[in-house]
């Protein structure tokens, strides 16, 4: 068959395809491996191009433009050969999803879950989860109190001095964290909010009470409460909170279609990127020889 641009490309471009294909099963394989290996993978999917599309432009400049080739030509061909790699990935990419990696989308949903919430961890708390932890905890802190004074854990005597002491500590506490969480670099985020918060009210709970004797009983009694409280407090995950309320934003796959034409259009991307520097490296260009005129005149100032 006569070489041409198109079969040079076909060729080449078939050929990376079946290589990243290929690529995707050892990935599969490797899956078991008690080892992060994404960065490889990504490091291994670059040089595959990055060889293909040389090969490709090398072989259309040396067998069919005497070894000579300008840039856009060079790109040109790295692109169409990148572009048959597209194809070929995307319809093995349904052929793998479909019949060899059978639970694959569950897979990727359930990463992108895990992902999503490990994310979570490093972003900063909004003003609006902040109300809504401390709407929790003000909801904590009263309804123990209740249940204490229910179930007689604290004198009937100490009721009053135990709810003024209650009504001065919560906003306190509330004023404490609104506006002293974003000046912690610890409290800043969801993975540090909550033992912020929980110190801040440990604080404001000693400050309070420091001039306090400490030998009285509806002392006793609002200390077991602080406690009480605390320990329900710690119930409260406000990356949980955080999470339920965003969940809507997971990528979640329902069709492997829309899987296997993101993996292909990134092969896409990242090949006419590299393509590029490629066409860049091959480009060659041929000498321009002087006129026979300009030769002549040349040698006699020689």
């Amino acid at each position: 068959m006569k070489k041409t641009l198109l079969t040079v490309a076909l060729k080449w471009g078939a050929l990376l395809g079946v290589a990243l294909a290929a690529c995707e099963l050892v990935k599969m394989a490797a899956r078991d491996i008690n080892y992060d290996a994404d960065a490889v993978f990504s490091i291994l999917l670059l040089i595959v191009i990055i060889l293909f599309v040389y090969a490709g432009i090398k072989e259309y400049r040396d067998d069919l433009t005497d070894g000579y080739i300008r840039f856009p030509k060079a790109f040109g061909v790295g692109a169409l050969t990148v572009v048959v790699a597209f194809v070929v990935v995307f319809v093995y990419m349904l052929i793998h999803y479909q019949y060899i990696d059978k639970n694959g989308l569950e897979r990727l949903n359930q990463q992108n879950t895990e992902l999503f919430y490990t994310k979570l961890e490093k972003d900063t708390v909004s003003d609006e989860m902040v109300k809504l932890y401390l709407h929790k905890t003000d909801s904590i802190m009263l309804s123990t109190c209740v249940v204490m004074f229910e179930q007689n854990m604290i004198d009937t005597s100490c009721a009053d001095w135990t709810r003024q002491r209650v009504d001065q500590m919560l906003p306190a506490y509330n004023d404490r964290v609104s506006l002293g969480f974003r000046t912690d670099s610890a409290g800043c985020t969801y993975a540090g909010f909550e033992a912020y918060a929980q110190h801040q009210f440990l604080d404001v709970y000693q400050n309070l009470l420091a001039n306090d004797n400490t030998e009285d009983n509806c002392y006793q009694s609002l200390s077991m409460l602080v406690n009480n409280a605390r320990s329900n407090m710690e119930q409260i995950s406000l990356k949980d909170e955080a999470f339920k309320m965003q969940q809507s934003k997971i990528p979640h796959y329902t069709s492997i279609l829309p899987v296997a034409l993101s993996y292909a259009f990134s092969v896409l991307l990242y090949g006419l990127f590299l393509s590029i520097f490629v066409a860049l490296y091959l480009t060659k260009k041929r000498e321009e020889k002087p006129e026979e005129g300009t030769e002549n005149i040349n040698e006699q100032e020689k």
